[in-house]
């Protein structure tokens, strides 16, 4: 079906409203976005079953073929037939609604990075976002011993540490790194920045209201943070590896207003659930190249009215 193509986007919709995911509760972060983009290829699949020939195809009103100066070439993008995100948004006023975007992306492109925020207004239809979290992790990363890159950061315990530790160092520079963490933040931080002043660009612009960052470790976000323009006011932290924060850590996000949260996104998020679901269905593809995962809740209540993923991928053929 995509056998033709160079490149792929995939909107796969508000994904609240998809039963086969409602049906898998104890389904993990890559096992849903692999089932998202699954679901999506099988509905547009389903809905315009016309081949692509040549890097062209038949005009339809879900699916677009944008051609390159090589007739080979041609980016499609794929969309759910049925998805509900423009009725859900429009149920509320847009100031009733937060936005919260998070960015998967491997390579410090700012090309990348802007086509990635764009298909997610595209998507939303909304001329602005709360805030978006940038998770960035460079290809070669994923060959290093990671767990214990982390495990010299963080102490083991339950998630109720996060905010009850008690802190004991009044400073607001942090100790210093582990040498694992050490050269992970000088492998990663020229390109955090490089990606960051791309950010800087929307928040000036009144597009993006608040920056964070993913697993940085507290070493390079305290440099990204006296570096930045525009400060950091989120860090996330893996819940996997750690969860009792070094009081330095807390002490620094605390007096500069940086809100700690934790998550369950794998690093290589976008390399499994490419080959799950892309390489699965004889679409030549070992990696995303970005993808973004976008969550609107309702202020007043604290509800999630839609969550989706809006994803890119180099294909090729098998």
């Amino acid at each position: 079906m995509l056998k033709s193509a160079s490149k792929v986007t995939i909107n796969t919709g508000n994904v609240l409203n998809l039963i086969d995911i409602k049906k898998k509760a104890g389904q993990n972060v890559t096992e849903e976005l692999s089932e998202s983009i699954k679901l999506t290829l099988s509905e547009w699949g389903t809905q315009n079953g016309l081949p692509i020939q040549n890097g062209t195809t038949e005009p339809s009103q879900h699916y677009m073929v944008v051609s390159t100066s090589k007739a080979s070439e041609a980016v499609v993008n794929i969309t759910r037939p049925h998805d509900d995100v423009q009725i859900k948004m429009a149920e509320e006023d847009r100031k009733n609604l937060k936005i919260g975007v998070k960015i998967f992306i491997n390579e410090d492109s700012p090309t990348a990075l802007c086509e990635c925020l764009e298909n997610v207004f595209t998507a939303l239809q909304t001329e602005f976002i709360e805030n978006v979290i940038l998770s960035y992790n460079p290809e070669h990363l994923h060959k290093e011993e990671r767990d214990d890159n982390v495990k010299t950061t963080f102490t083991k315990a339950s998630p109720i540490s996060l905010g009850s530790t008690v802190v004991r160092n009044s400073s607001t520079e942090l100790e210093a790194d582990s040498d694992a963490d050490a050269r992970k933040c000088e492998a990663i931080l020229p390109g955090i920045k490089t990606l960051w002043a791309v950010l800087e660009d929307y928040v000036k612009n009144g597009r993006v209201l608040q920056l964070g960052v993913a697993d940085v470790g507290g070493g390079c976000l305290y440099k990204l943070h006296a570096w930045a323009v525009v400060k950091p006011t989120i860090a996330q932290i893996n819940l996997a590896s750690c969860c009792v924060v070094p009081p330095s850590l807390h002490t620094f996000c605390k007096a500069n207003d940086v809100q700690l949260l934790t998550h369950a996104d794998p690093a290589d998020l976008l390399s499994v659930a490419a080959l799950k679901t892309l390489s699965d269905a004889g679409i030549g593809c070992n990696n995303l190249d970005w993808c973004a995962r976008y969550q609107v809740h309702i202020k007043c209540r604290g509800v999630l009215a839609l969550k989706g993923y809006v994803c890119k991928a180099t294909v090729g053929k098998q």
